[in-house]
């Protein structure tokens, strides 16, 4: 069934948890100036049920955001004809594939911010330069790699245990739990405003040390795995807080 999104936070009647949460997340993002005019999509694991929860909306201002349900494995995208997202079905199947991909991941967003949908411009990744990009998303960031027909491939990039990429000048940003996608949304858009602008001067950037990006890292990876162990028993993962 397709809920149309209320601009409201206030909790609806016929609204389920998971529905009341997704459109929470959702106007927090959208108050921050983090969804543009472009299309944007935002999705929940739904743990022990094999399914997720998305939320989209496609181009415009005139676009309104609509929810639905699908299956990880067989995303079902006969979504109806009353939606304008020409792309909604390739869409669904790349959050789909991207749970398949990554067990540990609890939340999905892809959308076009300000400033880190601009990385997609420069000639190198954007590289691990403050400490809670290394400590929370976890790599460079790099460009996701998909087949001729748009399906997400497995691959280093995917599998490093990172959190933030680049989908052509689209951002997808992955979070071990649903609280923590804001603050990794609201990272990656600081990281990346601050890099360009020192780049911009002309001056050099320098990379956090190698042994603060080791630590880091490790952290991280162990995070993940607590996420994908509570994933794999159909629990929501407990205990991660913010940064």
């Amino acid at each position: 069934m397709i809920h149309l999104a209320k601009k409201t936070k206030a909790k609806l009647k016929n609204q389920t948890p998971d529905e009341w949460e997704i459109h929470d997340l959702w106007n927090r993002l959208e108050s921050k100036g983090l969804f543009q005019n472009e299309a944007v999509s935002l999705s929940f694991l739904l743990p022990g049920l094999g399914q997720f929860i998305i939320m989209v909306k496609g181009e415009g201002k005139k676009s309104k955001p609509m929810v639905w349900i699908h299956s990880i494995q067989n995303p079902n995208t006969m979504v109806g004809d009353k939606n304008d997202i020409h792309f909604l079905p390739s869409l669904i199947r790349f959050h789909a594939d991207l749970y398949s991909e990554r067990p540990d991941v609890g939340a999905i967003v892809r959308f076009s911010p300000p400033w880190s949908s601009k990385l997609s411009y420069l000639d190198h990744p954007l590289p691990l330069v403050f400490d809670e990009q290394c400590r929370q998303l976890g790599a460079s960031v790099n460009q996701l790699p998909l087949d001729s027909n748009g399906k997400l491939l497995p691959s280093p990039v995917l599998h490093s245990g990172a959190n933030g990429f680049l989908l052509g000048e689209e951002v997808v940003i992955t979070s071990v739990t649903r609280e923590k996608a804001i603050y990794n949304c609201e990272l990656i858009e600081k990281c990346a405003k601050a890099y360009l602008l020192a780049i911009a001067t002309g001056g050099s950037v320098r990379k956090i040390p190698w042994f603060v990006r080791f630590i880091a890292k490790s952290r991280l990876l162990k995070d993940e795995k607590k996420a994908m162990e509570f994933y794999k028993r159909g629990e929501r993962p407990t205990g991660f807080k913010a940064y």
